[in-house]
């Protein structure tokens, strides 16, 4: 199987297994599970664990389980997502082929749109910060802006920053469960992990679970950190924070819905209803009591352990390209000249070739001639069908003759890609017929 899509079903596993738990037991579903799971995907998405076969001692596998020695990943068949049969095509309309290109451009055009509207927004921030307050007793440190820019929000990547209001603090009791609301974003680096979500879109945007990672991943972070938030408080102190999350979703906020790591979450006028739904369902989370018992644990670990195991299981799924892609310019010798060798072409064929185009002619398996010109590139992206056949080089002696080499190798039916030349046979003219 191809890298890309072990890559992508290793990721997916985790993901689908996160949506099959939350369908199942709906107010019963542990997000921190979830989030865990959430980032083990992430992890498969974005690492070729695959490779790691080909990098321990042989011996650490059965027999058969890896392939020989000489194998080398074609540069340019690694992206490609669909399986063929050697010598076939895979053919497609060219409809499908632009709606596949025009998604993808989509894709890479929403990535760059989300990533330079939180750059844009958390640049604007940084520039209303006025002073930075350190609070050694309570250990709390955080930067006040002025009124009415933004809720209460974490901003960096690397360098993080919990950013408050000026009057923040001053008018809600309940600031210290607001700052360890942020405090958990920071702590999870969760405006990092969801740039990587949407590198994950760019990578492997022909995967429709893919798009789950960023959107569960979203909702996952503001739940776990209001878990955070609330923990070891009362009910009444639980349901102050509830109504404060409220109260915070009316307000206006600069950050798109990509970069919600704030306690408000999503305020948008249009899904006014699915974010009533979000809002609701973190405040039942937080209201209910959470079970911490061994039992629950191993559970989370089970799950957790399985999961790894089976996105790991694909590394035994994918394999290299078969057996020696060796540089067309390293030449071999084969004395064995095999059914496509010069015996079986004869003298005729060799002088019938036609060079007046190009100096090299490969003839495959069905006989026909094709001339390779010079400048002749292969594509970059091509799930390559190779062929064998004979390949011919002709000069032209100072006598009037002339010298045809042949070589055996192996050619790309689509992009002309040619590999593994090895050299049978010279003729020789005394006057050159082509």
């Amino acid at each position: 199987m191809e890298l890309l899509v072990c890559m992508s079903i290793a990721g997916s596993i985790p993901v689908v297994t996160c949506l099959l738990l939350y369908i199942i037991q709906r107010g019963n579903y542990n997000y921190i599970l979830g989030r865990r799971l959430l980032l083990i995907g992430l992890f498969f998405y974005l690492v070729p664990v695959q490779l790691i076969k080909y990098l321990l001692p042989r011996d650490m596998f059965p027999e058969g389980m890896l392939i020989g020695r000489k194998t080398y990943l074609y540069s340019s068949n690694t992206l490609a997502f669909w399986n063929e049969q050697e010598g076939e095509y895979v053919w497609m309309p060219s409809w499908f082929n632009i709606v596949i290109k025009i998604w993808l451009l989509g894709i890479i055009i929403f990535a760059i749109y989300q990533v330079i509207n939180y750059w844009r927004g958390a640049h604007s921030i940084k520039n209303y910060i006025f002073e930075k307050i350190e609070d050694t007793e309570d250990n709390l440190t955080y930067y006040l802006i002025p009124d009415d820019i933004c809720g209460p929000c974490t901003i960096g990547l690397f360098r993080q920053k919990i950013v408050f209001p000026e009057s923040f603090p001053l008018l809600h009791p309940d600031f210290i469960m607001v700052y360890k609301h942020e405090h958990t974003h920071l702590k999870n680096h969760d405006n990092l992990v969801k740039l990587l979500c949407l590198f994950v879109l760019c990578l492997h945007w022909m995967n429709p679970v893919a798009y789950l990672l960023l959107y569960l991943y979203i909702d996952t972070a503001e739940i776990v950190s209001d878990s955070v938030a609330v923990d070891g408080c009362t009910k009444e102190k639980r349901q102050d924070y509830a109504r404060l999350l409220v109260l915070e979703a009316s307000t206006s906020d600069i950050f798109p819905v990509v970069w919600k790591n704030n306690l408000s979450g999503h305020k948008n006028k249009k899904n006014s209803g699915k974010n009533m739904k979000v809002l609701k369902r973190r405040i039942n989370y937080m209201m209910k009591e959470k079970r911490k018992g061994w039992l629950q644990r191993g559970i989370m670990v089970a799950v957790s352990a399985l999961t790894i195991v089976t996105g790991a299981g694909t590394t035994l799924a994918y394999e290299t390209s078969l057996s020696s892609d060796e540089s067309f310019s390293d030449v071999f010798s084969d004395n064995s000249l095999d059914t496509l060798g010069f015996n079986c072409i004869g003298y005729d064929v060799i002088d019938s070739l036609d060079f007046s185009e190009s100096d090299s002619v490969f003839i495959s398996s069905d006989g026909i001639p094709k001339s390779i010109s010079e400048s002749e590139e292969p594509y970059a992206l091509c799930t390559h069908s190779m062929i064998d056949g004979t390949f011919f080089t002709h000069s032209k002696n100072s006598s009037g003759g002339c010298t045809v080499k042949i070589y055996t190798c192996k050619r790309c039916e689509k992009c002309g890609y040619m590999t593994n030349k090895k050299y049978n046979n010279t003729v020789t003219y005394a006057k050159c017929p082509h």
